[in-house]
């Protein structure tokens, strides 16, 4: 009998100190919750308060002048439409190409700046490999007419380049390839506001350029429109584009909140002083000492979002891009022709191919059976059926006499 009570002694203590311990973590979180209230509602307030006061990161001493080629860029943001870039990036490429049997080798490679360039991304390698089209080949074209799948996957053990460099095998030599490209970045259209037109409408939203002095331009669009400005840019009055210097965005709460959080304070700072004396020992405690004293919240807080450009001259004019509400994400074909090197391709119908293996060249028909066997160190095709063999460490001309399978020399 003295076992059991001793026992639910135990287990009584037990409880007790696991129930104590638990409401001591839970009111420490309570407090740490307030305490971080406490500090933004400082922020916000304080934030409020100094709004008209915030000055560039960045103070450009010397004054503006307009004949000084270094306070204007020639980097201009280009946005291209889906439409714009498939009739740009419709052009020759360079092709690569190994030919032998029974397969053939396409090795395809599109230049990673031409792409910046078309996207308007100018050199900035990081951000152009986040908002890249993938070009995806899906059919092979043969010079004899013929076409097939091209059977691309991606070699995830290989360090190729997913979206802009191919090696693809091919029963015979490639006149061109079409491409899936999968854009998978936002399109941006501008809007542009000046002295005569200050404010301008994106949806059910408005852009307003609130200041223009001394290059600092403020901007001010409501917080749906946060996260669609894209890019801003200033221009001067003949059109050229400012340097800029610096930007800094923020958030200020509607005045109604900023009264609301100015009564909440003092509420807040008074609760964490009554759990420091233990006064409010359970969160429970807590929760109804809040309810009992805060005021009602304002039904809605409609901050509003600024930010502010520094340019290094006086502004005429800005160009807002703002992304359209929806991303693209659009597959379309693209037919991408390739360009014939004469010393890989000839004119007749006879390629230069390569003994990948043994680094010998020799020339194989369009269906890439072998014409002459790679038995030569080097051969550049001449046009006219002639070519400049190179055996050994000499280099001759010489004529191919396809029925017979073999090259006639040219010199005596």
């Amino acid at each position: 009998m003295v076992k059991n009570n001793y026992f639910l002694l135990l287990l009584y203590c037990l409880v007790f100190y696991y129930g104590c311990a638990a409401n001591n973590n839970e009111i420490k979180q309570i407090k740490s919750e307030l305490e971080d209230d406490l500090e933004k509602s400082e922020s916000m307030i304080d934030l409020a308060n100094a709004e008209f006061s915030v000055k560039p990161a960045q103070v450009i001493s010397k004054p503006f002048d307009e004949k000084d080629a270094y306070n204007f860029t020639d980097q201009l943001t280009k946005y291209l439409s889906i439409d714009e870039f498939l009739a740009t990036v419709n052009k020759d490429f360079f092709l690569a190409t190994e030919f032998g049997k029974p397969k053939s080798l396409a090795s395809v490679s599109l230049n990673m700046l031409d792409a910046n360039e078309l996207l308007g991304l100018g050199d900035n390698v990081e951000k152009a490999s986040l908002v890249m089209p993938k070009f995806k080949p899906s059919v092979l074209h043969f010079w004899d007419g013929t076409s097939s799948d091209a059977n691309y996957k991606v070699d995830k053990d290989t360090e190729e380049l997913e979206y802009n460099h191919f090696v693809l095998a091919a029963a015979k030599p490639i006149r061109s390839i079409d491409f899936d490209v999968q854009f998978k970045h936002a399109i941006s259209k501008p809007y542009r506001l000046d002295s005569a037109r200050t404010r301008v409408k994106v949806g059910n939203d408005w852009i307003e350029m609130k200041s223009n002095a001394n290059g600092e331009v403020k901007l001010s669009y409501p917080k749906a429109l946060a996260e669609k400005l894209s890019e801003v840019q200033g221009f001067y009055k003949d059109g050229r584009a400012l340097r800029k210097s610096g930007s800094s965005s923020y958030s200020i709460s509607s005045a109604e909140n900023i009264a609301w959080l100015k009564k909440v304070l003092p509420i807040y700072e008074e609760t964490i002083s009554l759990i420091d004396q233990q006064k409010l020992k359970r969160a429970q405690e807590v929760k109804a000492y809040l309810k009992s004293k805060l005021p009602e919240k304002p039904a809605k807080d409609t901050q509003m979002e600024f930010a502010k450009y520094y340019f290094s001259g006086p502004v005429d004019h800005l160009m807002v891009y703002v992304k359209n509400d929806k991303p693209q994400n659009i597959t379309k074909k693209v037919n991408v022709k390739l360009l014939k090197e004469i010393d890989v391709i000839g004119k007749e119908g006879y390629f230069v191919a390569e003994d990948v293996a043994r680094g010998l060249k020799g020339i194989v028909d369009i269906n890439g059976n072998w014409i002459i066997k790679p038995i030569y160190n080097d051969i550049d095709a001449m046009g006219g059926e002639k070519f400049g063999v190179m055996e050994g460490r000499i280099r001759s001309p010489r004529k191919l006499d396809a029925k017979n399978k073999k090259f006639i020399d040219l010199l005596p």
